[in-house]
């Protein structure tokens, strides 16, 4: 099975009238989740992290409505076709009493198929995975095995046993505890497949360096070969670079607009979101805010948004497990969600406690509303830190209902359980073995 990370987004748009009727249903479901956590990690094999919530109804530009909408985010592993099947079998109900409440939802008699209709309601998102390459049931093993290791060390320190053992010696004798124990053969599996996900998650990228790359070496060989294949290619790259430099022109006409700042959120407004963060390590945020006004915002955004899939492989934020960005309603509104360590305050300022994670911030987030002004799209015009903060706060919405398969270890926990069981059986220099057993 493939452990690539990927995102899907299902959403259908609401009556007003039943926005609070749905926030209560998922309120519920919410609840029944959190009474039924081991049973539904049993069950969901696939599903690393699931938030659920409404939209309320929207302005973009001032003037233009952007309905109420429901929203259902999954993180999984493996195979979208797996996945849906295993939503359909395990939320069937639930998916059908939520969705039923919308207009594009098939009416009553009419038989559903429900996978069909997630499919069919699924939208493009960008997606980010902090630890890209483990399924749910390595998650468990992984964890339960570094612990097993380290009780057993603890044991034979209390016992004296290795006060003069050398690393190599400690190393045996970890090896040697886990070959005794038939519960952890899997661990001489390897990680089987491991090259073969990390191929097809380049595979992208890959193909756009080959076209870019191929047009340039084109570009050269026009001068002294006189072909039209070559000549088509050799267009690709030039056209490229104008293209983008004519957005950036673009979009610095429109970033010379005057700049609207948004409204605040209350006091009670933040209250209530920090309230629901109680999970000792992982939790959850969402932003959704309409876009600034102007086509080339959304065009703009749209073509960051490829560029940044395309180089997903080589992200990495410590604290973040899973984030993803979509345009909705015709690329009006920017949806952002993410699972991370630690609390939304503290992981909020990761993006901008830095002057390049600000200027990356801004590709993004600078064409929302309520969001700083730019110039030149990564430039800040003022108090940069407290606007974003503002914006974040602004726009970000209450996920009534919220599922996670692993709640208790950070990013950091899995890469370092991963780091501690792809060293076991390998040889090593000593100085690699000393670093290897401060994993344990």
């Amino acid at each position: 099975m493939s452990r690539i990370h990927r995102g899907l987004t299902i959403t259908v748009t609401l009556p007003e009238e039943r926005l609070e009727e749905a926030a209560v249903l998922l309120e519920q479901l919410n609840q029944q989740l959190k009474e039924s956590q081991s049973a539904y990690r049993e069950k969901l094999e696939t599903v690393l992290f699931l938030s659920w919530l409404v939209l309320p109804v929207q302005w973009y530009a001032g003037n233009e409505r952007l309905p109420a909408r429901i929203l259902l985010m999954t993180s999984y592993v493996g195979d979208r076709r797996h996945h849906l099947r295993e939503l359909a079998e395990y939320f069937g109900d639930h998916l059908k009493q939520v969705f039923e409440m919308s207009d594009e939802f098939p009416k009553r008699g009419k038989k559903i198929n429900m996978v069909a209709f997630l499919r069919r309601r699924a939208v493009p998102n960008t997606f980010y995975s902090g630890f890209k390459f483990i399924d749910t049931h390595e998650i468990a093993q992984e964890a339960h095995l570094k612990e097993a290791v380290f009780k057993h060390l603890s044991q034979k320190v209390l016992d004296g046993e290795l006060t003069d053992d050398s690393p190599q010696s400690i190393k045996d004798q970890i090896e040697s505890y886990i070959t005794g124990h038939p519960s952890y053969q899997w661990v001489r599996k390897g990680s089987r497949g491991l090259g073969w996900d990390k191929f097809r998650m380049l595979f992208p990228l890959g193909i756009f360096a080959l076209l870019m790359g191929g047009s340039l070496i084109s570009l050269v060989l026009c001068f002294f070969i006189d072909s039209f294949l070559l000549s088509l290619l050799a267009w690709v790259f030039p056209s490229f670079v104008v293209l983008m430099g004519l957005l950036l022109v673009l979009l610095r006409f429109n970033e010379l607009s005057p700049h609207i700042p948004g409204s605040e959120a209350s006091d009670d407004r933040i209250r209530e979101i920090v309230r629901r963060e109680t999970n000792p390590v992982i939790n959850e945020m969402t932003v959704i805010a309409p876009l600034k006004k102007g086509w080339i915002r959304r065009v703009f955004l749209a073509v960051s948004l490829r560029l940044v899939f395309l180089i997903r492989y080589f992200s990495y934020i410590p604290t973040v497990h899973t984030a993803r960005w979509l345009q909705l309603d015709r690329g009006r509104r920017l949806v952002f969600i993410a699972t991370f360590d630690n609390i939304s305050e503290a992981y909020a300022h990761d993006f901008v406690d830095s002057e390049r994670r600000t200027m990356n911030m801004a590709v993004i987030f600078s064409h929302a509303f309520g969001f700083p002004a730019t110039r030149w799209l990564v430039h800040k015009q003022y108090n940069h830190r407290s606007e974003y903060m503002k914006g974040v706060r602004a726009h970000q919405q209450i996920t009534q209902c919220w599922y996670a398969h692993n709640h208790e270890l950070s990013v950091e926990n899995l890469k370092n359980n991963r780091a501690f069981r792809l060293g076991l059986f390998r040889k090593m220099k000593e100085s690699e073995i000393r670093n290897w057993l401060l994993r344990v």
